[in-house]
């Protein structure tokens, strides 16, 4: 398995970004919220709908500054959504000391720019990969975010135990390693050609009418998995009893397994349809959430460790490598924003729904369930439109 070394360098961004992903969404702020902010009158509604404008405001950016890249620099608009983003966490972790009510808002402004500069970094995938190569480099960088995710949660929980749960030094050490790995791997793009001109004349590779369909389906998947990341370490800590340390060791053995199998899932591509591996990693999926909602014993969390460090890096840079494939690298920028809009559009709804339906049912097992229909429903659509492609991918 041979990488360029562009595609090592851009890497660096997935490995960047894993830190914000786990430790503020997944970890971090959810359990501050249960734990901090649910004290002080806040409901699950709350974080949800923070979430939902965040994201809505987000897939608006990246389609502006996506637009914008296609035209003049991609690295410099790259950069300074980077930056902006930084300051943001910045002022997150600053809030944490007696500023409590400003977070939410915070947090809206810093994850906006958070998923536009996600957008950006994957419309730079076309330009230095061949399409022969697409899923490998794909899989190599979602499943090197992992490593990053275990260094930066190491250090996080060191952090925890010499200060305390919600020091600012904690946060803060997620975006200084934000800022550190994100500018390297910048730097290390300079050299690539990250622009280019239309080609004179398109030759779409599928249909209007099939490109809205499969964008429906992507739609339905990267909901659904959103919201399972949001909403996990809450239902862990409120519904099954876990200490914030043993949710912390959860996520790190995730990290742990996740890149060797995200990176083996996209070598494995050229052996295997990607959609079937699509598939599998949807039944992953099923029986993740299925597990989560039994009041798993030592087994079931066992199984959830392992299932979802199979499952989430390797559906998800799938569903990239893809849609990277049926677009031109001219507007690349413009096209990833739109995939981002229609990936997480529907989250500026789902976190809130989620959150409005669990404060309702004083429980997320039905919610949770819902999610596996979804799911089901998104995948059932990405097949019928690759499998009537003209030309199959």
């Amino acid at each position: 398995m041979s990488l360029s070394k562009s595609v090592l360098r851009w890497a660096f961004y997935d490995f960047a970004n894993s830190s914000y992903v786990l430790i503020y969404q997944a970890f971090l702020l959810p359990v501050y919220f249960s734990t901090v902010l649910l004290s002080k009158g806040y409901s699950l509604s709350a974080w949800g709908m923070a979430n939902g404008i965040s994201t809505l405001l987000g897939v608006i950016l990246a389609i502006l500054m996506g637009k914008r890249a296609d035209r003049h620099s991609r690295l410099k608009i790259f950069k300074e959504t980077i930056l902006a983003c930084f300051l943001g966490m910045v002022a997150l972790s600053l809030s944490t000391i007696g500023l409590e009510h400003y977070i939410l808002y915070i947090y809206i402004f810093t994850n906006s720019l958070f998923i536009a500069s996600l957008s950006l970094s994957d419309s730079i995938l076309p330009h230095i990969t061949e399409k022969k190569d697409v899923y490998e480099s794909s899989g190599f960088a979602w499943g090197f975010g992992y490593i990053g995710g275990i260094v930066s949660l190491t250090v996080v929980i060191i952090l925890q135990r010499l200060f305390s749960e919600y020091s600012p030094a904690v946060f803060l050490s997620v975006a200084l390693f934000y800022l550190l790995f994100s500018l390297y791997a910048l730097n290390g793009l300079k050299e690539a050609s990250l622009n280019e001109p239309p080609p004179p004349q398109k030759i779409e590779l599928i249909t209007r009418k099939q490109k809205s369909w499969l964008l429906l389906g992507y739609w339905l998947i990267s909901e659904s998995i959103t919201v399972a990341i949001l909403f996990f370490t809450i239902f862990c800590s409120k519904e099954v009893g876990f200490s914030n340390l043993k949710i912390g060791i959860i996520l790190l053995l995730m990290q742990i397994i996740g890149f060797p199998a995200t990176w083996f899932g996209g070598w494995l591509t050229k052996k295997i349809s990607p959609l079937f591996l699509l598939g599998v990693t949807i039944g992953m999926w099923i029986a993740l959430i299925v597990i989560i909602i039994s009041s798993p014993g030592l087994f079931g969390v066992i199984s959830i460790i392992l299932l979802a460090g199979l499952a989430v890096g390797n559906s998800q840079s799938i569903l990239r490598a893809q849609y990277s494939t049926l677009i031109h690298k001219s507007e690349s920028g413009l096209q990833f924003g739109i995939y981002a809009f229609i990936s997480q559009a529907a989250v500026s709804i789902g976190p809130i729904l989620y959150g409005l339906a669990s404060d309702a049912l004083k429980s997320q097992k039905i919610p949770m369930m819902i999610l596996i229909g979804l799911m089901i429903a998104g995948f059932l659509l990405i097949w019928r439109v690759i499998t009537n492609l003209r030309s199959p991918i």
